[in-house]
Formats: C-alpha cells, structure tokens, sequence
C-alpha cells in the first residue's frame, strides 16, 4: 500500500512531462486493483492527491458477509508484524537492512502463499495500522475520513459467487445459507431465495449473489454520499461477452470500459459492438472517459447517468451492457 501511495506521488510529480495535469488525477482499479484503488481513496495520507476514483469489483456495504473474506477485512497491525518476522526468515534475512539487499524476485518469489503457523494465504495485503489505513472499513465510511472525490463503482452481474450454469442440490444450497445466517435470517432468507428442488436452488443461489452484490454496491453508495460533497455513481454490469460460458463473469466490463474490442480474444459479435458504440460515439467508454475529465460520466448524446443521491427512494444502480444505461427497478 505505501509503495502505491509512493507511486501515487511519483505520477504527481512527474506527469506534466508527459502532458498530465498533476492536479487531475483519477485512480482506477478492478478486483486487486480496485482493493488498491479503494486504499488509496481512504487513507490520509493521499488527501489532495487525486480527483477522482474508478471501482470496478468493487465495494461492498460493511455489514455484507463477504467483506469477512474480501479486502475490507483489513489484518492487525500485530498480525502483519508476525508475518513480516516470519517472511523476512524464510528469505534468510533477520533485520531491515538484510532484506533491502535481496532482489525484487527473491523477495516477492511465494508472497502469496502461507508459510510458518498461519492460516492466512495472503501475506501482502492492507493492514490496519491508523496511518496509512485510519481505521476500519465501516468506521471510515461511517464517518465520512475518506477522500471526498467523486466515486464511480459497481460490480458484473455473474461474480462474486454467482457462477453461469450452476447446478447445485437442495442439501448443498442448505449448508450454504446456514453458514452465512442463522436464526431468523435463515427463514427470511428463504422466503426471498426458495429451494424446494435443485433447479430452484441453483436459481436462488445465483441470484442472491448477484442481488447481494448489487444491493451492497449500492447501499455502500448510500453511506458513503452523507459525508461526500462529491457525486457517486454505480452501475451493474450485465453483458456476458461471446465465446465464454459465465456470463457477465469478473472483469468481463473491462473490454468495453477501455474500447478493446478488437483483440482475438473473445470472437466479438455485432450486438457487441452495438454496445460498445452507438453514432460513433463510445457509450461505455465516453462514460469512463468523461468521469476521468470532470467527475462525471455524463456527456451529450449519451443515456443519462444519475448519481446516488441520499433522498432518492429508488436504487441509482444502473445496468451497463445490452440494457445499458436502465435503472435497476427489482425491489
């Protein structure tokens, strides 16, 4: 996080050499990078540094039972010096100064992994220190200590646990749900998602991954705008690229988000570049670029965007893909 926060001053300070404007700089990320992108948005140690912040996959509205798994469970700072103590042995280096003589590949070579008595299997991730990290995820959205910038975010459709074609059984769907909720939740949960046969079971479970998600970008939108000046905008990605077999999967917007449609990857369709340009104007990445040039995605000619506002009654979540840009109307 620090060395993305040096980078972060690096670009300041020397991008005008290369046409940037240092005091317009937005931060964009997606899945890791968006955890990156979402560090940076919160730390005080990046106050007045950036003017705005693209999250793709995203945030997460605290009291959502993957943030448990996800980077908003931030380690201790007692935890990232046990790891620390424990990493720098497995390289053979006892002190600081042992370690700034490895190689870069020597010292990231198995970062990922767990290694000596713990059940972590990510060594390199945020840590709540109350520097660099002020405090914890819900505090910090609670009290509005974030960047006050304008925020575009949201999710795909099919990620976070919703998988394209699932077929689970009853028992399976079960176990699931009872190991996430209990009590009364388990009843009300069940009254919303049924699972009376495995067809329905694979149905309720893929939708209630991609509603959690969806409700959970947006209600992170509705605590977040309370202590912001600054708009926020979300989106619901829905549009399940051709030649794969998981629909609208994570990272799927990213073709469309920076106009890349021509790589052999994916054996594009007409609907596809329906999609992505319309009177040759760039619907998904006019929105992307016009965010990076003002803080907000709308333009001419374009599907209005509206923002998350706290007195709208109505979810601001919109749908970007074949739809795009409806409002998400499912209560």
């Amino acid at each position: 996080m620090l060395d993305q926060f040096e980078a972060l001053k690096w670009i300041r300070a020397n991008i005008a050499d290369f046409g940037g404007d240092p005091e317009r700089i937005t931060v964009m990320g997606q899945s890791a990078g968006s955890a990156a992108t979402h560090d940076i948005l919160n730390s005080p140690l990046t106050k007045g540094m950036i003017k705005g912040a693209i999250v793709e996959s995203g945030v997460r509205y605290p009291h959502d039972p993957l943030c448990s798994s996800l980077d908003e469970n931030h380690h201790t700072l007692e935890f990232a010096l046990n790891q620390a103590v424990k990493y720098l042995a497995s390289k053979n280096a006892s002190t600081i100064a042992a370690a700034r003589q490895l190689s870069y590949e020597t010292f990231v070579e198995n970062s990922q992994f767990s290694f000596g008595n713990t059940s972590s299997s990510w060594v390199f991730t945020a840590t709540l220190d109350y520097y660099a990290m002020p405090d914890t995820y819900y505090n910090t959205l609670l009290k509005g200590d974030a960047n006050d910038v304008p925020v575009l975010t949201g999710i795909t459709r099919d990620e976070s646990g919703a998988t394209y074609g699932l077929n689970i059984t009853v028992q399976e769907y079960l176990a699931d749900l009872n190991e996430t909720y209990s009590g009364q939740l388990v009843d009300e949960f069940l009254a919303l998602y049924p699972a009376a046969n495995s067809s329905q079971a694979s149905l309720s479970e893929n939708l209630q991954f991609t509603e959690r998600s969806m409700v959970g970008t947006w209600l992170w939108a509705r605590m977040w705008r309370p202590n912001a000046s600054s708009p926020v905008f979300t989106y619901l990605w829905d549009h399940a690229p051709p030649g794969k077999d998981q629909g609208a999967y994570h990272e799927s917007e990213i073709n469309d988000v920076l106009n890349n449609l021509y790589g052999p990857d994916s054996p594009w369709t007409g609907e596809d570049y329906r999609i992505a340009a319309t009177m040759n104007t760039y619907w998904i990445n006019t929105y992307w670029i016009n965010f990076i040039k003002s803080g907000n995605p709308n333009g001419a000619a374009l599907v209005h965007w509206p923002e998350v506002t706290i007195r709208r009654s109505r979810s601001s979540l919109v749908t970007c893909g074949a739809r795009c840009l409806s409002q998400v109307k499912r209560k």
